[in-house]
């Protein structure tokens, strides 16, 4: 695996909550850096890999990242689309200001990248639920409450 492969699947891991286990599990790290990489170009991604890189590894926390990553003007809008990305399988337009600063790509609007982002979204795991549509669930399986659903 590529250095930047396992950067991409650290930083994700990180912003999403999930293991890298899951993560690969869905089938879509490749498709989602290929995403990235196709709306705003490898510079800006491996802009983004490598503030999250240079982050001492035992101080990859929540404040490390807020202020290297989450609060930089130009990568904290890429972060959060990218976890945008993996809980819904979508890709939302980058924000005016950025575009306008950063330059705005044709492929920068918001879809869904593709029917295997969609079910393999990490929201439905987090709902304890199924991507609606994407498989049949059933008979009178809308009754039943999913399970490990919070209290």
């Amino acid at each position: 695996m590529s250095e930047r492969l396992e950067s991409f699947i650290a930083l994700s891991a990180f912003l999403t909550g999930f293991d890298e286990a899951r993560l690969w599990g869905t089938g879509l790290v490749e498709e989602h850096l290929n995403v990235l990489d196709q709306v705003l170009g490898a510079s800006i991604v491996d802009e983004l890999l490598g503030a999250f890189q240079r982050l001492p590894a035992a101080g990859q926390h929540a404040e490390a990242v807020e202020t290297a990553v989450l609060g930089d003007s130009k990568l904290g809008p890429v972060a959060r689309n990218l976890i945008v990305l993996w809980y819904s399988g979508t890709w939302t337009q980058m924000p005016p200001d950025w575009r306008a600063a950063h330059g705005a790509s044709e492929l920068d609007t918001t879809r869904t990248t593709s029917g295997a982002a969609y079910r393999g979204g990490l929201q439905w795991s987090a709902a304890g639920a199924h991507p609606p549509g994407a498989a049949h669930q059933g008979f009178g399986s809308w009754a039943l409450e999913p399970k490990g659903r919070l209290a």
